[in-house]
């Protein structure tokens, strides 16, 4: 049997761990060519009143984000927001969207504690045309207080189970 660290990546997508995303944030540049789907964890700390949160996954293709354009692979997305403490929550909330490459908090999302999942399908980015690197961007709404966030993907499904410990970062 083998082990389930053996058959993802974890990336932490902005690169450098937990930050104040008082500005906005651009993510890393991800190869995900070997990878049929990934799952972006986003977890956020109490923050100022109207800063909620937005992303965008965008696609590229290249490392360094060239010809990027948005992603619209998000169908759906979980999250789990309280005053302070997310163990008061037991399930999340599923929102749905037609497909796009925007993920809002709702209004209350800068002053709780939240937990966002997303699953992404990369089979769905534009391949033919070269773009299978998946970056993107973190803002909020007021960019003018602080909010301790982090953003992790993992990238699981692999097109070529065979091959272990497939670099995404390459």
């Amino acid at each position: 049997m083998s082990r389930l660290i053996e058959q993802v990546q974890v990336i932490d997508w902005l690169g450098i761990g937990p930050a104040d995303y008082d500005t906005d944030r651009t993510f890393d540049y991800i190869n995900v060519e070997n990878y049929r789907r990934g799952l972006v964890i986003f977890s956020s700390g109490v923050g100022t009143a109207g800063d909620d949160w937005n992303f965008t996954i965008r696609q590229a293709d290249s490392v360094s984000g060239g010809n990027a354009k948005d992603a619209d692979i998000v169908p759906e997305y979980w999250i789990k927001q309280a005053a302070t403490n997310l163990l008061a929550v037991p399930q999340f909330t599923r929102a749905t969207q037609t497909e796009d490459a925007l993920i809002s908090g709702d209004g209350d999302s800068a002053e709780q504690v939240g937990l966002l999942l997303v699953e992404l399908d990369f089979t769905k980015l534009d391949h033919a045309n070269g773009f299978s690197w998946l970056g993107g961007t973190a803002t909020l709404d007021a960019s003018g207080g602080s909010q301790y966030c982090m953003t992790t993907l993992v990238l699981y499904d692999p097109r070529y189970p065979q091959a272990t410990a497939l670099g995404a970062l390459s």
